[in-house]
């Protein structure tokens, strides 16, 4: 005997809709639905039973004790016929006996069903999307008070899918808000970008990429009102390239350019990360080598002199004189190093040049 199918209710599409709002179809057990199982079949003294909820074309379980069954066709499915009757349980005594359900292999097979018991769970819309039920192999009625208490179960299982909703929407707001304020913060950062390229522009010298006069005078205002903070040894450095003028005389000022260049590049690669490199002055440079000691200083002066003498890529051997000066913050103020400095220096250049001097305290 071939069964009848029983066609779709009206508002299928919207209960369907409804089902997939909750995301709920084939994810993982959990220990909430697993405990409503439990409990239903503890209540009710069944073998059996499962929070269920009907998909297009099968019945799914999201919890369930007493079967291994994951899912099944929704043509042959108790839940089914439940949740066309949403207002209250859909009680069936014995499927043996019963015309709609006689021929149902879940009851002809052995073992089959006769008992069932479903509370609907109804959306506060008015959606059916499955059922808590209880089963069991052999005829049965149930209590008053067991059949109250399958409906408070139905009625926490809608509670929980309602949780599970605005817990969802809450990360889906939260997801939203997360991208503008990435879009927002990406927007930030553009502008942030562009005007540092601009004060960049502004404050650091087109040929050697250094810090300019401008630069110079921005830090020590910053300083001045407290945007900059250090504290303890600090060193001021002052190199001068050999014999510039004979460069650009001799060779012209595409290589005294090209000069300035390396001398910038070498700078860079010689300094660490909080020192101040600058351009101070046509081919003279200033470091400013915070928290930094004289020994300290003399080695990095002294590499950057060092990798300048031996760059060969230029028309003419370029070679740096230096002159270093230490001081500590609060003791000595910074304009006063930097004289005792510009002193070593004409110090570095008398003595024969291509060399570091450090200022005496």
């Amino acid at each position: 005997m071939v069964r009848s199918v029983i066609p779709p209710e009206p508002g299928e599409a919207r209960r369907l809709a409804a089902l997939r709002r909750y995301r709920i179809l084939d994810t993982l057990p959990e220990r909430a639905y697993d405990d409503i199982v439990r409990l239903a079949s503890t209540l009710c003294g069944t073998p059996i039973s499962t929070v269920t909820l009907i998909d297009l074309d099968r019945q799914w379980f999201k919890a369930s004790i007493g079967t291994t069954d994951r899912e099944n066709a929704r043509e042959i499915a108790f839940c089914d016929h439940a949740i066309r009757q949403p207002d209250d349980l859909f009680v069936v005594r014995d499927a043996s006996v019963d015309p709609r359900f006689i021929d149902n292999p879940l009851v002809t097979a052995p073992g089959g069903i006769r008992f069932y018991a479903g509370m609907p769970l109804v959306t506060a819309e008015g959606d059916a999307l499955g059922t808590v039920c209880v089963v069991d192999r052999c005829p049965r009625d149930l209590s008053p008070a067991q059949l109250d208490g399958l409906r408070a179960l139905g009625r926490q299982v809608v509670a929980l899918l309602e949780l599970r909703r605005l817990n969802l929407d809450s990360q889906r707001l939260l997801a939203e808000r997360d991208l503008l304020n990435q879009s927002l913060v990406s927007y930030q950062r553009e502008l942030e970008d562009l005007n540092q390229s601009l004060d960049r522009q502004a404050s650091h010298d087109h040929l050697t990429g250094l810090v300019n006069r401008s630069g110079l005078d921005k830090l020590r205002e910053d300083a001045r009102a407290g945007r900059v903070r250090f504290s303890g040894p600090f060193t001021v450095a002052l190199l001068d390239v050999d014999h510039f003028k004979r460069v650009n005389d001799g060779y012209g000022h595409a290589t005294g350019d090209s000069v300035l260049r390396i001398v910038g590049e070498e700078i860079r690669r010689g300094v660490r990360g909080g020192d101040v490199a600058a351009r101070y002055g046509g081919e003279e440079f200033l470091l400013f080598l915070p928290d930094t000691s004289p020994d300290g200083a003399m080695v990095v002066v002294e590499r950057i002199r060092q990798a300048v003498a031996a760059r060969t890529d230029v028309a003419v051997p370029v070679t740096l004189s230096a002159g270093l000066a230490a001081g500590v913050v609060g003791r000595d103020r910074v304009e006063d190093v930097f004289q005792r400095a510009d002193q070593a220096l004409y110090q570095a250049k008398a003595r024969g040049r291509d060399r570091v001097e450090a200022a005496q305290d």
